[in-house]
């Protein structure tokens, strides 16, 4: 493996825990189509693929049967409502805080490759005075194809202008692993995301990063 010069991010269950928010948005745009909200805790468990995935499984949690018509529109109120509040009950993770900025005193480039949309996900950073940091944030409607496609995580590197046997991916999901091997690039998994995920480094915290670059 390359030195590491460059260290690309997922965003939520990687970086924040931003389902507080998430969920707040969605049960609005869940009662005003007429379905049962759901928790905070399902809305966690559905992250990772996408806006409009999240919104085929909140629904789907209650078998809601609408048209493709109606879960777009729930899809856009969700989108609206989530815009207008996206880090009102968001929680920064583990170290980020300070590991990203000794990233950047080490000479590493820091990027984002998130399903969450672009727009929002700056929004997020910025709360957290965490944008002025970032290289690159491709969300999911800046991609050729989202994860797990690898043209994702392929486009953030791009964006980046980092080489891809240098740079380290680092996620809490099955998907954010499945991009990483089919990009071929190196992928870290935080030990607060999901079980049994494939990945060439294991971290207890982001500290542990300083160890691999």
């Amino acid at each position: 493996m390359a030195d590491i010069t460059a260290v690309i991010f997922d965003l939520d269950g990687t970086l924040v825990d931003g389902s507080a928010d998430i969920a707040d948005a969605m049960n609005k745009a869940l009662m005003k189509a007429g379905a049962e909200p759901v928790t905070t805790e399902q809305v966690a468990s559905y992250l990772g693929g996408g806006p409009r995935i999240l919104v085929e499984k909140c629904l789907g949690t209650h078998r809601a049967r609408l048209s493709k018509d109606a879960v777009q529109e729930v899809l856009e109120d969700y989108s609206a409502y989530y815009r207008a509040k996206p880090a009102s009950k968001t929680l920064l993770l583990d170290t980020a805080a300070t590991a990203i900025p000794k990233l950047i005193d080490a000479g590493v480039r820091v990027g984002i490759c998130t399903n969450k949309r672009t727009a929002i996900a700056q929004e997020v950073l910025e709360a957290f005075g965490l944008d002025k940091f970032i290289g690159a944030i491709i969300g999911s409607d800046l991609a050729e194809a989202p994860k797990p496609s690898p043209r994702h995580l392929l486009n953030t590197v791009s964006a980046l202008q980092v080489d891809p046997a240098g740079t380290l991916y680092v996620g809490d999901t099955h998907i954010d692993s499945a991009a990483a091997s089919a990009a071929g690039i190196a992928y870290a998994h935080v030990g607060w995301g999901e079980d049994n995920v494939p990945a060439r480094h294991r971290l207890k915290t982001f500290d542990d990063l300083f160890s691999i670059i």
